[in-house]
């Protein structure tokens, strides 16, 4: 005897996965700025990479995909000195997708943003990771749940991140750094020029500075071991170091709570 297998329709399961590959929606947007305005952030998801140009412009492109792109609802603001950024996630549904993958996959952002080279940023982020390189100005970027980049930037940075790593390269400025969750890496080949407080809760930092940068350190470790290929003149142990470098200088404050802080010649 034969036994018919039961027919499945495959239909309504090939217009569910059809449904989830959704084109990208692009968002392009100028505006005509003047050098050392203000752009200002505030993002609910979404990574940020911020790059400069020698124009009076500010080139906005943003990338929304992902099953719930529409739920992504961007604002802009430009007034005489700021250009204004507000996007906001308004539903927050668990898809198909994100229920068989155990994430909540509402959509994916990325903002490509160009400003000119003497500018100012603040950025606030729920959800991505920031890049910002060859900028002069002022800096003060948050993010919730990625890691923080600087290059080769000239002042002040007031950067924080709730749960990724921080990479300085190459700053002339004030710095003041903090995460929760990530390690810190700081590379000066000509600064710091003002005094810099670096700190994590729970991983490593790594300074490497010029060889004749004269400045006061305060490394610290709660967890781990403080190294210097630099003579302090001062006081050092296995978890502490506090005195000058080549006769003092700008302040500079490296402290963990659990890892090692290794300071290096470039």
């Amino acid at each position: 005897m034969l036994h018919h297998l039961p027919v499945v329709n495959l239909v309504p399961i090939a217009l569910i996965l059809m449904t989830t590959f959704v084109q990208a929606k692009t968002i392009n947007k100028s505006f005509d700025v003047q050098q050392g305005d203000q752009l200002a952030l505030e993002a609910d998801i979404g990574s940020i990479d911020i790059n400069t140009h020698n124009k009076n412009t500010v080139l906005v492109n943003i990338e929304i995909d992902g099953q719930n792109q529409d739920s992504v609802k961007v604002n802009f603001n430009h007034t005489a000195d700021k250009v204004f950024i507000n996007s906001e996630l308004k539903s927050k549904r668990k898809g198909l997708i994100s229920g068989l993958f155990g994430g909540n996959y509402n959509a994916k952002v990325t903002y490509n943003i160009t400003v000119p080279e003497s500018f100012n940023v603040n950025i606030d982020t729920s959800g991505g990771s920031i890049n910002i390189e060859d900028l002069t100005g002022k800096i003060n970027a948050h993010t919730s749940g990625g890691s923080i980049t600087l290059e080769e930037i000239t002042g002040a940075v007031d950067i924080e991140t709730s749960g990724g790593s921080i990479t300085l390269n190459d700053i002339l400025g004030a710095i003041n750094a903090h995460t929760s969750g990530g390690s810190i890496k700081v590379k000066l080949p000509n600064g710091p020029i003002s005094d810099s407080d670096i700190r994590t809760s729970g991983g490593t930092i790594t300074a490497y500075l010029a060889k004749d940068i004269a400045l006061d350190i305060i490394a610290k470790t709660n967890g781990g071991r403080v190294s210097s290929e630099f003579n302090v003149n001062g006081i050092s142990s296995k978890q502490s170091i506090k005195g000058s470098i080549n006769g003092g200088g700008a302040k500079m404050i490296l402290k963990t709570s659990g890892g090692n802080v290794h300071i290096k010649k470039i």
